[in-house]
This record gives structure tokens, C-alpha cells and sequence, in this order.
């Protein structure tokens, strides 16, 4: 259980370059895009469906390679899951989602790190196979609960954001789909034809009604503001490697529209945070509809799109500067309430002696054979074998080795 927690606090690592080989794509795709043309938006829209494959191959490999040090290994969880995700897409054209990809990763690299090459392949193969097979057959259920969920965010254009980015990450078929094209955001007649969706009725009538502040502007609010109060926030925070990954992610998310690896990331740094982040996005939607600005977009919601349809900008720009506020605010009062980055996992043998030393804040560094320490009146000497002068302890050899490991 230990290595599992250990393995969950060291994701953001895990995964740097997983995070920058797709946010890469994805941004090459974006700019490829900005030529208006069918087969480059063919090619577009199949990218950003299936870009969470790629993240999964990724994500395999690389989770895989850290645990167990092994290329063939590594290779071989990616290959599985791409298994899972051709046979999911083959039976009800969905890709493997995000969230979904991490936990298979997890899973099939505790398997290769406790067999062989051989039988880990065989059993996360089929396991692979079962369940796909499994969520294939079983894909019109979710559908039926999807259009329920949906008739549920009718209306509500608050919750549609908050769930919409919740699962876009958890289930990968976007649930926007269905407000942007179908009569879930709206309905209007034109042309004594029936329009539904609030983007296709944007394109039939060429202006934006109150349905674009309720289920659209919010996401401009997300795209920008939330994400530069996040990212001033925990940025200085990372290691160099997982900087670039976080960097990548938050240029696509505001440049581009796409916050989906922006929301991952945060997900798998602080779980908390994400919370919070949901939080603001449900602030955002709000703002947008109770300030009535009406920011349409056609695809992602990218600077190119807020600029060529923009609306009311100052109440916007003042909107945006407080919700980046309280983005910065919100997430630095979780954050120092729970900071996993900088919390220590170790395990019960060890905390143990850690606790006899006064906990591991009184733990101030350890050289040679000896640990320094903050406090020494806060030993517990019946349960140490050690020597005490002043704030240094010398402890045996079995015990400082064991320390050196975590601190």
C-alpha cells in the first residue's frame, strides 16, 4: 500500500513526459487548424477525440519504465493499453479516457514489477481484452445515462461546466457534444427549420443569445483566468522536468482552449485542488450568465476565438482579474492544508523511528551517522538505541541507512 502512495505523490514526475509529448501534438494540431480547410478539420477533430490514446500509450511506458527499470516491460504495458483502447473504440467509437489510462498504467506496472515479462504480458493482455469487451458491450448504458445527466444540466449552464470537465476527463467522450449541437442548450426555428445546440444556432442565425453566456463565456473565464491564478501559484513549486510538462499544458489550455491535460495535471498534483479548480469553474459559468456575456466559440474556445467574438471586454477583463484572484487565493489556502508534494511517505517501520525522534518536522537533516535535530527534548529514548549530544543523535548503522532513504 505504501509503494501505491509513494507511486500516486510521484504521478506528476511519472507522467512529465507523457504531458509534454501530447500537449506537443496537441498544440501542432491547433496551429495546423488555423488553416481553414475539411481535410485539416477532419484531421483536427480526429486528434483532439483520440489524443487521450497517445497520453495512454505514454502513460504505460513511462509509469511502467519508473517501477520497474525494465524498456521491455515498459513497452509492453503501453502496448496493452493500447489493446484496451483499440478494442473500446472498435465496439462503440469512444477512446480511453484520461483518468482510465493512469489507473490501467498503475495497475499493469504493479503486475510487470511482480512477474515476468512473459506471464505480466499474458494477464494484462487479457485483462486488456475483458475490459474493453466489458465497457464496449455495456457503452449504451452510459449513453442512457449520459442523455440523463444531460436532461438534469438543462438549463443549468453552471453545473453543465463543472460536470463537463469532470467527464471529460473520467469518460473522454466530451459531454459538451451534446449542449453544443443538440436541443439540450436551446432551440430555435430559422428559416422554418428547427435549429438545436447553441453553436448551430449561432451559425444559423450569426448572433449570440443568452444560451451563449449560460453554456460558453464561462469557459473563456476557465481557459485563461483560473488557469494564470493556478499556474502563479504551484509553477516556482515544481521540478524542472515537470515545469515544462505543467508549462505546455497551461499554454494549450490558454492560447488554444483545450484545459483538459491543464485539469489532469492539477487532478493527479493535488486531488484537493482539483476541487477547488471545480469550484472556480462553477464561479466562472455563474459570472458569465449573471454579467450576461455573450463570447461565443465554435471549437475550443482559443484566443483567436475570444478575439473575433468578443463581448462586453471591459466587464470581462475586471471579471477575469478577480476570478484570477480568487483562483490564487482559493487554491493557496487548500494547498497549505493539504500539501501532498511535500509531505513524506514512509513506511510503518520507519515511521516509527521517525516518531521516536520527535516526528519529521523535528527532523532537521542527517550527516555522516548522526540525524540533527530541531528539538531533542522531544526523543523518545525508550524506544532508540542511539546517543544523544545536544541536537545530534547518532543512531545505529541499520537505522540511519534506512533514514538516509527518505530524508
Amino acid at each position: 500500500m505504501n509503494n501505491l502512495f509513494l507511486r500516486l505523490k510521484n504521478l506528476p514526475f511519472y507522467l512529465s513526459l507523457s504531458f509534454i509529448f501530447t500537449a506537443i501534438t496537441l498544440i501542432a494540431v491547433n496551429i495546423l487548424a488555423l488553416v481553414n480547410s475539411k481535410p485539416v478539420s477532419a484531421v483536427y477533430d480526429a486528434f483532439y477525440s483520440g489524443i487521450s490514446a497517445l497520453f495512454a500509450f505514454c502513460a504505460g511506458v513511462m509509469i511502467c519504465f519508473y517501477v520497474c527499470k525494465n524498456t521491455k516491460k515498459s513497452v509492453a504495458a503501453g502496448y496493452c493499453i493500447l489493446v484496451f483502447d483499440a478494442v473500446l473504440f472498435a465496439l462503440c467509437r469512444v477512446h480511453i479516457s484520461f483518468v482510465f489510462a493512469i489507473i490501467l498504467a498503475l495497475f499493469f506496472s504493479s503486475l510487470f514489477e511482480k512477474y515476468s515479462l512473459l506471464a505480466a504480458f499474458c494477464i494484462c493482455f487479457l485483462t486488456s481484452l475483458a475490459f474493453s469487451l466489458a465497457l464496449g458491450l455495456g457503452y449504451d448504458y452510459l449513453f442512457s445515462f449520459l442523455k440523463a445527466l444531460c436532461l438534469t444540466l438543462k438549463g443549468r449552464g453552471a453545473l453543465f461546466g463543472l460536470v463537463n470537465n469532470v467527464y471529460s476527463l473520467v469518460f473522454s467522450s466530451n459531454l459538451e457534444t451534446l449542449f453544443y449541437h443538440k436541443d439540450y442548450s436551446g432551440t430555435a426555428f430559422v428559416n422554418s427549420n428547427v435549429i438545436t445546440g447553441v453553436i448551430d444556432i449561432f451559425n444559423a442565425q450569426k448572433l449570440a443569445g443568452i444560451n451563449a453566456a449560460k453554456y460558453l463565456t464561462g469557459k473563456y473565464f476557465v481557459n485563461i483566468f483560473v488557469s494564470v491564478g493556478v499556474f502563479l501559484l504551484i509553477y516556482q513549486r515544481l521540478e524542472s522536468t515537470v515545469k515544462s510538462a505543467f508549462f505546455l499544458c497551461f499554454l494549450l489550455g490558454v492560447i488554444f482552449g483545450d484545459i483538459r491535460l491543464f485539469a489532469l495535471f492539477l487532478l493527479i498534483y493535488n486531488p484537493f485542488m482539483y476541487f477547488g479548480y471545480l469550484l472556480l469553474t462553477l464561479v466562472s459559468y455563474l459570472a458569465a450568465y449573471l454579467l450576461d456575456i455573450r463570447i461565443m466559440l465554435l471549437k475550443t474556445g482559443s484566443l483567436f476565438e475570444l478575439f473575433k467574438y468578443m463581448d462586453k471586454p471591459i466587464y470581462f477583463i475586471l471579471t477575469g482579474l478577480v476570478i484570477t484572484v480568487l483562483a490564487y487565493f482559493l487554491e493557496s489556502l487548500i494547498l497549505t492544508k493539504f500539501d501532498f508534494q511535500s509531505r513524506r511517505i514512509v513506511p510503518s517501520n520507519i515511521r516509527k523511528l521517525v516518531n521516536a525522534l520527535g516526528g519529521d518536522r523535528n527532523i532537521e537533516k542527517i550527516t555522516g551517522e548522526t540525524v540533527i535535530l530541531r528539538n531533542p527534548n522531544l526523543i523518545n529514548i525508550l524506544s532508540l538505541d542511539c546517543e544523544i549530544k545536544g541536537s545530534e543523535v547518532t543512531l545505529l548503522p541499520d537505522d540511519i541507512s534506512a533514514l538516509r532513504e527518505y530524508y
